[in-house]
């Protein structure tokens, strides 16, 4: 299970990162006039559920086992 958790939290963050440097990229883009059809904030919001995800895994990992 640990491994499994150890998993999810690297590709949460991984892909936060991504996430967040294509938001840049696309902010970026917008300040130097060039316009897609698409906006960062959707990539910044998923960049932060993301980061959470990898907060709260690593918060499962600190909870005592037991029920």
């Amino acid at each position: 299970m640990s491994k499994f958790r150890s998993m999810v939290n690297e590709v949460a963050w991984i892909l936060g990162v991504i996430c967040l440097a294509g938001g840049l990229l696309l902010r970026l883009l917008a300040l130097g006039h060039i316009y897609l059809a698409v906006s960062p904030r959707g990539s910044f919001l998923l960049a932060a559920v993301l980061f959470l995800c990898t907060l709260a895994t690593g918060e499962l990992g600190k909870a005592p086992a037991g029920g």
